[in-house]
């Protein structure tokens, strides 16, 4: 499965739902992996009752479903990477000249006699009929055969093991969205205590920012100075995605003929995503980089650090796990990437933007609230995933009591160049320990 494919299916599972609740209508058939994406299908059609039910439960079980078709496009591309090796083989044999062919063909006996029965692949029968005469006609007869039976191989073990698979995930999911479902109603009942957190969803989420007016050096980072008004005549290969001027298709550039598309050019610019043709003569490109503000955008992606020392645990890990699922729901429903950094003795993160990770969340905390807290290790991680195209317009939370020493100088200088490209630092804090910290992020909310 490509991640293209794989992204579909994800989506299909969304839009399933959504499709079936506003009209009753099943969606159409996902392009991507056939199994599960039937497999979405029929638990969206046995599961009828999710329409009436409360959209806090409806939301959890959509989760689970992601999550363990993200895990089974795990397993799926495991059996895939298995057999790449004899799937290479088939190429070649199919590919190969006569004399390639005969080369070949005691070693691909071999492997048939090894991997496959008679009834499945009768190699011994094809070589018992070879001569130099019919010698083509039984190559490409067996190659053909060959094909269909690595392709059956490959989807009875997928069937089993989604078969087996989803026998104990339904046996469980019940029970498990039940428990995702009371743990997001007390996690929505401490919100309701704290209107902090809901305001902090809104500046994160920038539908009101109270820096709405500023202006952002977005185009002072990717815009170029000088955009070129045609393609290098020279051999073009395939259409491709990039950012590199020389080559853009002349398309993209209609995206420049007004103000409300302007800035979708220069975030596709930014993540490398405009359309381009690929020929010798796109090696080179202008770079110059012109210093012209622009709005802020109205959405970036999200990274949050969650303080899990031994300070944190108990009622300020529910504030911090309550203060970050709102900052999913926000990522989600923007459909916004989103990167969690936890930090205490050491930090760990994960990407979260993929759909089958959402359900690792808990996992991931419930080794936390343990040991002291070291700071510096969070503040590096969080510069660097900005220094990615996934996540160089990103706004960054802190939640924490605060309770660590601040930043060394070079990582202090690091985030004084980050808030100049108009980068925001926020942070929650936890209870009323001053910290030095309310000099170097943008701003500070404190609950207690």
């Amino acid at each position: 499965m490509t991640p293209e494919q794989r992204e579909k299916l994800q989506m299909f599972i969304a839009d399933g739902f959504d499709t079936y609740l506003a009209d009753g209508r099943m969606p159409p058939d996902v392009e991507g992996d056939d199994l599960l994406g039937q497999y979405a299908r029929d638990v969206i059609g046995r599961n009828l009752h999710l329409g009436g039910a409360d959209p806090d439960y409806r939301d959890v079980f959509r989760q689970n479903l992601e999550a363990f078709v993200s895990s089974m496009s795990d397993k799926f591309e495991a059996i895939d990477r298995s057999g790449e090796p004899e799937r290479l083989m088939l190429n070649n044999f199919i590919k190969g000249t006569s004399g390639e062919r005969r080369a070949m063909w005691n070693k691909v006996k071999d492997l048939a006699f090894r991997k496959y029965s008679p009834g499945e692949l009768d190699a011994e029968g094809y070589d018992s009929q070879l001569t130099d005469e019919n010698e083509k006609v039984v190559f490409d007869m067996f190659a053909r055969d060959w094909n269909d039976a690595l392709e059956k191989r490959d989807s009875g073990t997928k069937r089993h093991q989604l078969a087996s698979a989803a026998a104990e995930w339904e046996k469980t999911c019940a029970r498990r969205c039940r428990q995702d479902y009371e743990t997001r109603r007390q996690l929505r009942n401490v919100s309701f205590h704290f209107p902090q957190l809901a305001e902090i969803a809104r500046i994160i989420g920038r539908r009101n920012d109270s820096h709405s007016n500023d202006t952002v050096s977005l185009s002072s980072r990717y815009a170029p100075s000088v955009l070129s008004r045609s393609v290098n005549s020279q051999e073009i290969d395939r259409i491709t995605t990039g950012n590199d001027l020389e080559c853009i298709i002349p398309a993209e550039y209609s995206y420049l003929a007004c103000r409300e598309t302007e800035m979708l050019f220069m975030v596709r610019y930014a993540r490398r995503q405009l359309l381009q043709f690929t020929s010798p003569g796109c090696d080179s490109a202008s770079r110059t980089l012109k210093a012209e503000s622009v709005p802020r955008p109205v959405s970036g992606p999200i990274i949050v650090s969650v303080d899990t020392s031994s300070s944190m645990d108990g009622r300020a890990s529910e504030i911090a796990a309550a203060m970050l699922y709102q900052l999913l729901e926000v990522a989600r429903r923007e459909n916004r990437r989103c990167f969690l950094i936890t930090f205490s003795v050491r930090a760990r993160s994960i990407d979260l933007s993929e759909a089958g990770q959402w359900r690792k969340i808990d996992e991931f905390l419930s080794t936390s609230y343990t040991g002291g807290t070291n700071g510096e290790q969070m503040l590096r991680e969080a510069i660097r995933q900005l220094h990615t195209d996934d996540f160089s317009m990103a706004d960054v939370l802190m939640i924490s009591d605060f309770a660590f020493a601040p930043p060394q100088p070079d990582t202090l200088a690091a985030i004084r160049r980050e808030q100049a490209l108009d980068t925001r630092f926020y942070g929650l804090r936890i209870g009323h320990l001053n910290t030095p910290y309310d000099n170097i992020l943008d701003k500070i909310w404190q609950v207690e």
